[in-house]
């Protein structure tokens, strides 16, 4: 039976280069949480900026509905209106 030896002939780098490379993949780590954190930053703010558009959108509409029927509503008024002196048969009241 043989035993199993520690894999240990490759030359293993220096403690300063171990600890270079440890450094550079704790930056490559932070950055990565940085721009992350940029791009769901930016997709809230864009959410939050497409919210507001469409509730001014909605707001909009529906004070413009108001102002149609009110509009209409006056115009109904005064074509329901009698004029001493003119026909009602003479009239269009078609719009």
């Amino acid at each position: 039976m043989t035993a199993i030896r520690k894999f240990n002939w490759l030359p293993q780098p220096s403690a300063w280069k171990q600890a270079q490379a440890w450094r550079a993949r704790r930056a490559a780590m932070a950055a990565d949480q940085v721009n992350a954190s940029d791009t769901f930053n930016s997709m809230f703010a864009k959410a939050n900026t497409d919210r507001i558009a469409g509730m001014a959108k909605l707001a909009g509409e529906a004070a413009l509905k108001r102002i149609n029927q009110a509009a209409k509503a006056k115009f109904d008024e005064i074509a329901n209106t009698k004029v001493d002196g003119i026909d009602d048969a003479k009239v269009d009241k078609t719009v």
